[in-house]
């Protein structure tokens, strides 16, 4: 009788010349994938895969491992960190963050600074001010501009709510109700991207798809969008804190 070798489940691999190890996952899967972290690199493998395939398969893309690492950890370098004398990119401009101790908290923004005060600016203060102060610059700015838009694109009357929620995966959310969500993170990003950010959710009260003809719409009110939504995909993980 034969008995067949039982590959591991779960290995791990040093990477060629990178300072990190590769973890290769089996899995019924038909297909071998990378996945790049900035921090992890892993093979998702089916599971009748031998180690040396998994290798030369490393191998073989180990010029797009490496630019991927790189994008990765530049972009975890990026990350927005509510401290003293950090970056915060705000409106497509990179200001250096002065938190600073005062009886009332509020927001001041100069050329090339912006300026966090309160009563408490530990990180967790600071971020407790600047969410207030970007809530309330949301609630004053993206209801009427979406009100507005969406009479001018004769949905008006489908439009019924605009509400706002910090989520991990999406900018903006039109329901089939007529209710739109935003993202008050959006108001760190210029004011371009945001009225980009209006245009795409407003033209969903007409169409609840990504056609062309939601796309054709998009473009009637911005002609621009791809600019905005490649500005985003660059960009959005410096909005985060």
């Amino acid at each position: 009788m034969l008995f067949r070798t039982r590959l591991p489940e779960q290995e791990s691999l040093p990477l060629q010349g990178l300072p990190l190890n590769c973890l290769v996952t089996r899995s019924r899967r038909k297909t071998l994938a990378l996945h790049v972290r900035h921090d992890q690199v892993e093979v998702r493998a089916p599971l009748h895969i031998t180690t040396a395939e998994i290798v030369v398969f490393i191998q073989k893309h180990q010029h797009w491992l490496k630019r991927k690492l790189s994008e990765k950890q530049q972009r975890a370098a990026e990350v927005l960190l509510l401290k003293d004398g950090a970056t915060i990119f705000y409106k497509g401009r990179s200001l250096k963050l002065v938190l600073q101790k005062a009886n009332q908290p509020g927001i001041i923004i100069s050329d090339d600074q912006m300026l966090i005060q309160g009563p408490d600016v530990s990180q967790e203060g600071a971020a407790r001010i600047l969410k207030h102060w970007l809530q309330q610059q949301a609630k004053a700015w993206l209801p009427p501009r979406t009100r507005a838009l969406a009479e001018y694109l004769g949905a008006g009357h489908k439009l019924k709510d605009v509400v706002f929620r910090k989520t991990r995966s999406k900018w903006g959310h039109c329901t089939a109700g007529g209710r739109i969500q935003y993202n008050w993170l959006i108001m760190l990003a210029p004011d371009a991207v945001i009225d980009y950010m209006i245009s795409h959710e407003v033209c969903h009260l007409l169409h609840m798809n990504h056609s062309p003809a939601f796309w054709q719409a998009v473009a009637s009110v911005c002609p621009d969008y791809t600019r905005y939504t490649g500005w985003l995909k660059r960009n959005e993980h410096r909005l985060w804190f």
